[in-house]
């Protein structure tokens, strides 16, 4: 749900790319962050891991206009597309208005997709999120690549029935990227509307109006400063631009009712993921470390320290136990060497009785 801030008069919305490792989730924000215009965005953060990153920036468009008194700022994020950062995905889905779920179309990835679908509904579940009233589309990426996926065998194993729409895309030079963030862009903002019961309309309508009258209107009267994104809520079509190269143009978009979907088992693939090699013209140089620790990683070391003590209890025990030993050790020393005290006595013993034989 929409995060609807009063105190700075800002409706903030959360898009998160979600997908298997190396799918080109990174890429997506890359491009789109080096597009925008410089005072419209925030820095590309990043969150690094071993083997991944979770990025981040917002952006307020200026064009966009208002939502009454309220200006729309968009966060996009992407998760860690390695399973062992879970608890990660989880805490970057959480809150999430709408989802780009980034599909490797590589025929090898076909087992990681599935696997990283079903991954990302448990996750929402276990946020309180309802699929059902959570805009998703599929971006199917690397479409310019040998021995890939058709996408008839992409949609059965992820998008069952069409239900959602999807983009094809060829992120590593930005074909398809911006087209992909248009249609989700204008979905979860239909979403909003519809939710809210905010009344769309055209600029010229809102030229029309007095201004003392606008502010007094009720929420299902609210009108949209100058320009807002497209839609046709209640038959009355808009425009706007979120960006200068990002222009929309007239599509229908259905918010669906669906069932969380049964993902389908591919069978076992040996994957070896290769590195992808970024363009300079679209490697965005403003990317630095955020200044505090993810939960994750305190997991690990609250783990570690845990793992630490509990061998020092062991070693202590085990220490205890040797301590015990090296006593009992001793004793029977102890009792050994009072046997050998008495045999060597007796042998002596022995000895003088034999010396008085000899004598007589």
């Amino acid at each position: 749900m929409a995060l609807f801030n009063y105190a700075t008069k800002e409706i903030t919305i959360k898009i998160v790319y979600y997908g298997p490792g190396l799918s080109g989730k990174t890429t997506n924000l890359q491009y789109l962050h080096s597009i925008l215009a410089p005072d419209t965005k925030g820095k590309l953060l990043s969150l690094a891991t071993e083997a991944d990153r979770t990025l981040f920036f917002d952006f307020l468009p200026l064009e966009l206009g208002k939502l009454r008194d309220f200006s729309i700022r968009f966060q996009l994020y992407t998760v860690p597309g390695q399973v062992r950062y879970n608890a990660t995905r989880k805490l970057v889905l959480r809150g999430a208005d709408a989802i780009v779920f980034v599909a490797d179309s590589q025929r090898e990835m076909r087992e990681q997709n599935i696997e990283s679908l079903k991954n990302m509904w448990e996750n929402l579940i276990e946020n309180n999120i309802n699929p059902d009233d959570t805009p998703l589309i599929f971006q199917y990426n690397k479409r310019d690549i040998p021995n890939i996926l058709s996408i008839d065998e992409l949609n059965k194993d992820l998008n069952e029935n069409n239900k959602y729409k999807y983009t094809e895309s060829i992120a590593i030079n930005g074909t398809g990227v911006e087209d992909t963030f248009k249609l989700i862009n204008k979905t979860v903002l239909k979403g909003i509307a519809e939710r809210h019961k905010i009344k769309m309309k055209s600029k010229e309508e809102i030229v029309g109006a007095d201004s003392a009258e606008i502010s007094e209107m009720e929420p299902e009267e609210e009108l949209v400063d100058a320009n807002i994104a497209e839609s046709s809520v209640e038959g009355i079509s808009t425009e706007v631009p979120i960006m200068d190269s990002l222009r929309y143009e007239s599509y229908e978009t259905e918010q669906p009712t669906y069932e969380i979907p049964a993902i389908k088992e591919a069978p076992t693939i040996t994957v070896v993921e290769d590195k992808i090699d970024m363009p300079r013209e679209i490697i965005v140089k403003e990317i630095r470390e955020v200044p505090f620790i993810p939960q994750e990683k305190l997991d690990m070391v609250i783990n570690g320290i845990n793992d630490i003590s509990q061998t020092l209890k062991e070693l202590k025990n085990a220490a205890s136990k040797i301590h015990v030993e090296i006593k009992e050790l001793i004793k029977e020393q102890r009792d050994a060497n009072i046997v050998l005290r008495n045999i060597r006595d007796n042998f002596e013993t022995v000895k003088t009785k034999k010396s008085w034989f000899r004598f007589s």
